[in-house]
């Protein structure tokens, strides 16, 4: 936010963009801070070849004991707190930090404001996860700026949807009695893998946007234009240069392969499209070991609708002549006795 959430509290205050060394330094030293109250604490990894910070994200996890976002704020010597919305006190929390209490002074942005009407702050978020997987996830998920959703594009140009809470697919074969929406895995080793996308090389780190795209087009799903999506990249021009920088190096890779003897594949049409889909589906199911599972709530929505459809109270109107009171109690009794299904 860049300081932004917190015009109200601090309405001298000035939140200037940080220089990669004023970053790394006042990270270095809060990071300690919250190591005394959580067993995880990291920042994800930094998008390369970026030239300033608008402010700092902890992401942090198992608490070593009862904390709140106060105690947050009196660990990292915070001025002003904005708490998160979230009634279970987790979620993201904003602190504002004057700056100069933590690293000497810096020549920034700021410089020109009045030092009697301006005080140089920098906002700290704190991200508070459920558990070492969330906490796992959301690093992964926020790390090389962008590249989180990117490879959710890749996962939705196969029909799959994937976030921070892990990898889905669509089934339809669970309506009505489930949702729609079936979990695959939340381990996101096992997904890259199933993309075909390495995490070693993902842990080695990336100095470039050109090695961040590289990787990603390294994925067995990929296929140059494949990914692009004209409403999602439109709502994201303005604020996502990472996000739309893949997308011209994306179209300049399809240009450059249609003129080539070796043109890449086609986008494939909607009907064989769905097919495809279902082909990715079906591969995840027995990959992540969910097929029997899946499988199951398949059978029980079958075995559930032939129920409704032959067991209502339409049909037991018909058989007692539509007697209300009677057409209660007997399907009150059957429910009892054989169950839903």
């Amino acid at each position: 936010m860049g300081g932004k959430a917190f015009l109200s509290l601090l309405p001298n205050a000035t939140f200037p963009r940080l220089p990669p060394a004023v970053y790394t330094s006042l990270k270095s030293s809060l990071l300690p801070r919250l190591t005394t109250l959580f067993q995880h604490v990291g920042v994800p990894h930094e998008a390369p070849e970026k030239q300033d910070y608008g402010d700092v994200d902890f992401i942090v996890a198992c608490p070593l004991t009862a904390v709140g976002h106060e105690e947050i704020k009196h660990a990292l010597g915070a001025s002003a707190c904005i708490p998160s919305a979230q009634s279970d006190g987790g979620g993201t929390h904003n602190f504002a930090l004057r700056l100069a209490d933590y690293v000497p002074p810096q020549p920034t942005d700021a410089e020109s404001a009045s030092a009697e009407t301006s005080e140089i702050y920098v906002q700290v978020d704190v991200n508070m996860r459920k558990d070492l997987q969330d906490w796992e996830n959301v690093m992964f998920f926020h790390a090389y700026g962008d590249l989180g959703m990117l490879v959710g594009r890749l996962a939705a140009s196969v029909g799959l949807h994937l976030g921070e809470l892990g990898l889905k697919m669509s089934s339809q074969a669970l309506v009505p009695t489930y949702s729609s929406t079936f979990a695959l895995s939340s381990s996101m080793p096992d997904i890259l893998s199933f993309f075909g996308l390495s995490m070693e090389r993902w842990k080695l780190g990336f100095v470039t946007l050109h090695e961040v795209f590289e990787w990603l087009a390294s994925s067995r799903f990929y296929a140059p234009g494949r990914l692009s999506n004209p409403t999602s990249r439109a709502k994201s021009r303005s604020t996502r240069g990472m996000y739309q920088a893949f997308f011209q190096w994306d179209d300049a890779r399809a240009k450059a392969a249609t003129s080539s003897d070796n043109p890449p594949q086609e986008a494939p049409q909607a009907t064989d499209r769905e097919a495809v889909w279902q082909s990715v589906r079906q591969e995840a199911l027995v990959f992540f070991g969910k097929r029997e599972e899946h499988d199951g709530l398949v059978q029980a929505n079958e075995r559930r609708v032939r129920f409704k459809a032959s067991w209502n109270g339409t049909k037991v109107g018909e058989w007692t002549n539509g007697n209300g009171r009677l057409i209660g109690r007997v399907m009150k009794f059957m429910r009892q006795t054989v169950g839903e299904e």
